[in-house]
C-alpha cells in the first residue's frame, strides 16, 4: 500500500499477489513442517517411558500452533484479496463520478 501526492491510499494489485505468493510459500513450509511433527509424533508413539510421552506432548504443542499459523496466514490472504477487490471496486466508482461530470 502506497500514498499518492493527495495523499490517498494506491494499492498495488502486482505487489500484492507477490505478497500472497510469499505467504503461500510460508504455509508451504509449515505444512512440511507439520509433516515432520506428524512423522516425530509416530516414531514417538512407539517409545515407551518419559522421553516418549514428553516428544508426543511437545509434538502435539508444535502441531497446534503450526495450525493456528497457517490459519492465520490464510485468513491475511483473504484479507490482502479483500482489500484489493474493495479499492479495485471503488477506483470504478470514481472513474465512473469522473466520467459522469464530463472530466477527463
Amino acid at each position: 500500500m502506497a500514498y499518492n501526492i493527495q495523499e490517498q491510499v494506491v494499492i498495488d494489485e502486482v505487489a500484492a499477489n507477490e505478497d500472497i505468493d510469499k505467504i503461500r510459500q510460508a504455509i508451504s513450509k509449515l505444512e512440511e513442517s507439520q509433516n515432520r511433527i506428524q512423522q516425530l509424533s509416530t516414531m514417538a508413539s512407539s517409545m515407551k517411558g518419559q522421553t516418549a510421552e514428553a516428544i508426543l506432548y511437545q509434538c502435539e504443542r508444535l502441531n497446534k500452533k503450526v495450525s493456528d499459523l497457517i490459519e492465520k496466514l490464510n485468513g491475511s490472504i483473504g484479507f490482502i484479496k479483500d482489500t484489493v477487490q474493495k479499492y479495485k471496486e471503488e477506483d470504478k466508482r470514481k472513474a465512473r463520478k469522473i466520467i459522469g461530470q464530463g472530466g477527463v
